[in-house]
C-alpha cells in the first residue's frame, strides 16, 4: 500500500525522477510491480523538495516545500507543469493508497512536514485508532494530528522524537518495533529525509535503492531508467534501516521484536529469580570450566611457543591482585579511562538514549555505575545486563545495584562472550559496553572473530562502546605491566597456582620471572613467565609432562595497544562506524562509540 521515493544529489528536475522514468513512480500509480498489498495507488499523492538543496549547500535551515492532492497524481493537470520546472537537489515524493478506515482528504497524502523533515510512510497499522502510544503523545497531540490516518499517527510519534532532538537513525527503529510489538502484522516501510540525509526502513514491504557520483536515490520499487551514469538498483533486505547521503548507502538490521529461538545447545539454560529486580541465566555447561581449562593448556602447553590465555588469571585471589594493580601509580589505563567516563557519560547518555545497558563483565566497577547514573539521569534506563562467565560475580554485582538502583531490572547471563552473546528482547536500544581495553587481549584473528559475533548481535538502533589503550612510549607501558611493588608479578604467577589447584599440576612459581615487554611490530605489550631453569612440569589429569629449557617463555597476555585509523579502518572492515572517539588529557586511552553499517 503506497509507493515512495527520495532524491539526493546534484539540482534536477523533478519530472526526471517522479515522471518521466519508464516504471517510475508515475506509473507505479496504477500498475505497481512489486507492491506486495494493494493493487492500485490511487487515493492521493505529493511531494516536497528544498528549494535551496544542493551537494555544496547545507539545507538544515530550509523548510521544504510541498505540493500535495487528494486524487490520482494521473488526475493533476498541474503535475505535469510543476514537475518540468521545479528543481532541487533534495526531494521526497509518494502516490497512495489509503488504509481502511482512514480519511481521503489531501491532508492525508503524504509528504507530512515538521521543520526540515519531509516523511512518508508505506505500509499499513491493523486497528491504528486503538494503538497505545503511552506518554509519547497527550491529548493535545492526538488532536494537533494533520489527518486522521495511521500515517499521520505514526509521523507524530516520530515526530515528537526528533523535536527532542533523538539519535534519528535510532528513533525511527524504535518506533517502528514499539508499534510491530502492539500490532505484529502492521507494515511500517518508513522514508524520512532533512535535504541531507535519507532514512529509510523495510519492515514489510519492498525497498530498493541506486547511487551515482554524488546522488542516491532511494524508492519502494526500481523504475528502468536507462541512464548510465546512475548504478543499478540493489534491493534492501527486510527489517533494515537504510542510511543515504550523496556520498553512501549503509544498512543495518532491525532486530526482531520478539525473542529468536535460542540455537540447541548441551549447556543447561537455567533462570533463577534472584529476587523480583533480578534474575540470573545460564548458559554455560556444568562441565565448562573443567573441559575449557583442559583444552587451553593442552592446546598451549604443547605448542612450539609455549601460551595460556588471560582469563586464566581470574581466581579469587587473581581477581584481588588485579584490584590492587589498578590502584598502582604504573597502572594509568583504569583511571585514564575512569576520567574519560566522568566527563563523557552524560554525553553517551544523550547520544544513545539506551534504555538497555549491555556490559560484557560483571559490572563491579566504578565505570559502570558512571553509565548507569547518566542513563538513569537521562530518564531512558529500563535494565541492565551483564554477562560473565562467573556466576558470583554476577549475583554480587546484580544484588548491589538492584540495592542501589531502586527502579532497574538487572537480567544477568553467564556465558562466555567470545563465543557468543546471549542476548534475548531487550528494551532497545541498547548500548553494549565492553571497557577496559579489554579488547586488546585477542589477537587480529580473534578480534574479527570477536567483531562478527558482536555484528549479528546488535541492530540498527544499537551502539557499541569500546574502551581501548593507546600506542605511546614503550618505556611508560612497560612500567604499567611490571610495577616496582613486585604485584604484576605475583597476578602473573597466579596462573600456574591456579593449574596445581585444579588440574594437580606441579609448577613452581619460584622458577619462573615476570617478564613484560614491548612488541614493536605488532604493537602491544606481552607478558610472559621465563623459565629460571631447565625443568619438566607434570600434569596428572592430562597425561601431560611438560619440559621448559632454561630461558624458554610461557606467554601469558597479549595487550594490545592501538591507534585510531587503523583501528577504524578495522571496525568499518567488520560492518561499524566510529561516532565520537574522546581520550583523557594526556591521550593515553580512548573511549569511542560506534555504530552498525551494513
Amino acid at each position: 500500500m503506497c509507493r515512495h521515493l527520495a532524491y539526493l544529489g546534484p539540482k534536477i528536475p523533478l519530472a526526471s525522477v517522479l515522471v518521466e522514468p519508464t516504471r517510475g513512480l508515475y506509473e507505479q500509480s496504477w500498475a505497481p510491480r512489486r507492491q506486495r498489498y494493494g493493487t492500485v495507488n490511487v487515493d492521493g499523492f505529493g511531494f516536497g523538495w528544498y528549494p535551496d538543496a544542493d551537494p555544496e549547500t547545507d539545507p538544515a535551515d530550509v523548510e521544504p516545500a510541498r505540493y500535495r492532492r487528494a486524487l490520482p497524481i494521473w488526475a493533476d493537470p498541474n503535475l505535469p507543469d510543476l514537475a518540468r520546472t521545479v528543481r532541487s537537489g533534495a526531494f521526497l515524493a509518494a502516490v497512495r493508497s489509503a488504509t481502511a478506515g482512514t480519511s481521503q482528504e489531501e491532508a492525508a497524502a503524504a509528504p507530512y512536514r515538521d521543520g526540515a523533515w519531509l516523511f512518508s510512510h508505506n505500509g499499513a497499522v491493523p486497528d491504528w485508532t486503538r494503538l497505545p502510544t503511552g506518554p509519547a503523545l497527550d491529548r493535545a497531540a492526538l488532536l494537533e494530528m494533520e489527518a486522521r490516518c495511521d500515517s499521520a499517527l505514526i509521523w507524530a510519534l516520530l515526530a515528537r522524537r526528533l523535536r527532542q532532538r533523538e539519535p534519528v537513525g535510532g528513533a525511527l527503529v524504535d518506533v517502528v518495533r514499539r508499534i510491530a510489538e502492539a500490532r505484529p502484522t502492521a507494515r511500517l516501510n518508513l522514508l524520512l529525509t532533512d535535504g541531507r540525509t535519507v532514512f529509510a526502513t523495510r519492515y514489510g514491504d519492498t525497498l530498493w535503492y541506486r547511487t551515482g557520483p554524488g546522488r542516491v536515490l532511494v524508492a519502494s520499487e526500481p523504475d528502468e531508467h536507462p541512464d548510465p551514469t546512475w548504478g543499478g538498483w540493489r534491493e534492501v533486505p527486510d527489517h533494515s534501516l537504510l542510511i543515504a547521503t550523496r556520498d553512501g548507502v549503509r544498512i543495518a538490521p532491525i532486530r526482531p521484536v520478539r525473542p529468536v529461538a535460542a540455537r540447541p545447545s548441551s549447556a543447561p539454560q537455567e533462570r533463577r529469580p534472584m529476587n523480583s529486580r533480578f534474575t540470573l541465566d545460564h548458559r554455560l555447561p556444568a562441565d565448562y570450566f573443567d573441559t575449557t581449562l583442559r583444552a587451553d593448556v593442552r592446546l598451549g602447553l604443547t605448542a612450539p611457543s609455549k601460551s595460556l590465555p588471560p582469563k586464566w588469571f581470574y581466581d579469587a585471589r587473581g581477581s584481588e591482585l588485579f584490584e590492587e594493580i589498578t590502584r598502582l601509580p604504573e597502572y594509568y589505563p583504569t583511571r585514564a579511562e575512569q576520567e574519560i567516563l566522568t566527563r563523557r557519560a552524560p554525553e553517551i547518555a544523550a547520544a544513545t538514549r539506551a534504555h538497555s545497558l549491555i556490559e560484557l563483565g560483571s559490572g563491579s566497577s566504578r565505570k559502570t555505575r558512571l553509565l548507569l547514573d547518566a542513563l538513569t539521569a537521562a530518564g531512558t534506563l529500563e535494565r541492565y545486563v551483564p554477562l560473565d562467565v562467573s556466576d558470583s560475580a554476577l549475583v554480587q554485582a546484580g544484588e548491589a545495584l538492584c540495592r542501589d538502583y531502586p527502579s532497574l531490572r538487572v537480567a544477568a547471563t553467564v556465558t562466555d562472550f567470545e563465543q557468543e552473546l546471549a542476548l534475548a528482547d531487550e528494551p532497545g536500544p541498547r548500548l553494549l559496553s565492553f571497557l577496559g581495553s579489554t579488547l586488546g587481549n585477542l589477537d587480529p584473528a580473534q578480534r574479527t572473530d570477536f567483531y562478527r559475533i558482536l555484528r549479528r548481535a546488535l541492530s540498527a538502533d544499537d551502539t557499541l562502546l569500546l574502551g581501548v589503550d593507546l600506542v605511546k612510549d614503550p618505556a611508560v607501558l612497560v612500567a604499567a605491566y611490571d610495577d616496582a611493588r613486585g604485584v604484576t608479578a605475583e597476578f602473573n604467577k597466579n596462573v600456574l597456582q591456579v593449574l596445581n589447584r585444579e588440574l594437580d599440576a606441579d609448577f613452581d612459581p619460584d622458577a619462573y620471572d615476570h617478564v613484560a615487554l614491548w612488541n614493536a611490530d605488532e604493537e602491544r605489550i606481552e607478558m610472559h613467565l621465563r623459565s629460571r631453569i631447565d625443568q619438566t612440569v607434570k600434569i596428572p589429569p592430562l597425561d601431560l609432562s611438560v619440559d621448559f629449557t632454561r630461558g624458554e617463555h610461557l606467554r601469558t597476555e597479549i595487550s594490545t595497544k592501538f591507534r585510531r585509523e587503523p583501528l577504524e579502518a578495522e571496525l568499518a572492515e567488520a560492518g561499524f562506524t566510529i561516532r565520537h572517539w574522546w581520550t583523557d588529557p594526556q591521550n593515553r586511552f580512548a573511549l569511542l562509540l560506534a555504530v552498525p553499517t551494513r
